[in-house]
């Protein structure tokens, strides 16, 4: 019981945060072709891993940090450089780089404009907006980097801890409250998408786990120990990660009101010249190979729908998956 409050304490805390800081972007609004941002964004996050691995290979404050690689500094110098609270540092970086060619769309021209607050209070009291660039063949929002590095990092303690099915659930439970419909009215199987590639992108620091999807062991993991210090040994690319269910207009949301539905579908229809979501429909059969059993909690084929996701049962799995690693990890401890 202690447990269960402590959850539904920290659920209820962020979602007062994040109101004032959750983003949705417009994929529709003034969607034009693209220079590739693949190879500049690339550039960055390598530039940055490979800084957290020099700072973390630096000698430390304790005499027990002298002449080892720590796995636990250079995660967190990773985090240091990657993630952040609410808005990630490469979201921001996107967001105000002169660099990266983008479609930026004002609230009150965007297909979220007609939203009110009692329906979606965070988008209706901040009008804040993510900006739309492209990655390799995908247009994905900024948002989707913040996703991939922090709430991917967040998915990764607790598959080290709990295993993937309670990082799913907690993705799931955030998503239905924190970061998507309690506080946007809008449940996104994109942000999903990011998130479960940025717990991968995580495992793959070190590849101490197999892969959550393949359940494979991770064979190019991207750091290494040399005598005493981190060396970045595989390069970092977007490509491993980013596909079409980062594109929420071709991985469409789930609103959920009839409210919202009928404003979004309508907006979208007068900027898309009478077309829907999905704009495109992406090769299943890739996504399929791409996700396997993963693919429905990622991806959603079915276009823009209406549901009321259910918060108790996804705080319940959330739960029930925490009981359960922590009754294996008892049994091992005993025997």
């Amino acid at each position: 019981m202690r447990r269960m409050i402590q959850v539904l304490c920290s659920v209820l805390l962020l979602c007062a945060v994040t109101v004032v800081n959750a983003a949705e972007v417009d994929s529709f609004t003034n969607r034009h072709e693209l220079e590739d941002s693949r190879p500049l964004l690339n550039r960055l996050v390598n530039t940055w891993m490979d800084e957290a691995a020099e700072k973390a290979s630096e000698p430390g404050i304790l005499p027990i940090d002298a002449g080892r690689c720590d796995p636990e500094r250079l995660y967190g110098e990773l985090e240091k450089r990657l993630a952040g609270f609410l808005i990630g540092h490469v979201e921001d970086w996107v967001n105000t780089s002169p660099l990266v060619e983008k479609i930026a769309v004002d609230f009150e021209h965007s297909i979220y404009r007609d939203f009110p607050f009692s329906e979606s209070p965070s988008v209706a009291m901040t009008g804040r907006l993510a900006t739309l660039v492209r990655i390799g063949d995908a247009y994905v929002g900024s948002d989707k980097f913040g996703h991939f590095f922090s709430e991917g990092y967040s998915y990764f303690k607790l598959y080290r801890r709990s295993g993937a099915d309670a990082s799913l659930a907690f993705g799931e439970l955030t998503e239905a409250t924190v970061f998507g419909q309690l506080t946007t009215g809008i449940y996104s199987y994109a942000d999903l998408s990011a998130n479960l590639n940025g717990l991968r992108f995580w495992n793959r620091v070190l590849g101490a786990l197999p892969d959550p999807v393949t359940r494979q062991p991770v064979t190019r993991p991207y750091f290494a120990c040399e005598g005493t210090r981190w060396v970045q040994v595989q390069p970092f690319d977007w490509n491993d990660y980013v596909d079409a269910t980062w594109d929420e207009a071709a991985n469409c949301n789930v609103v959920k009101s009839e409210v919202l539905y009928d404003q979004l579908i309508r907006r979208i229809r007068t900027v898309t010249h009478g077309k829907a979501c999905p704009l495109y429909r992406p090769d299943s059969t890739l996504l399929a190979a791409r996700y396997g059993d993963f693919l429905p909690y990622v991806w959603n084929p079915d276009g823009i729908r209406v549901e009321a996701v259910d918060i108790r049962p996804r705080f319940q799995s959330y739960l029930a998956h925490l009981w359960e690693s922590q009754g294996a990890t008892d049994n091992r401890v005993v025997r």
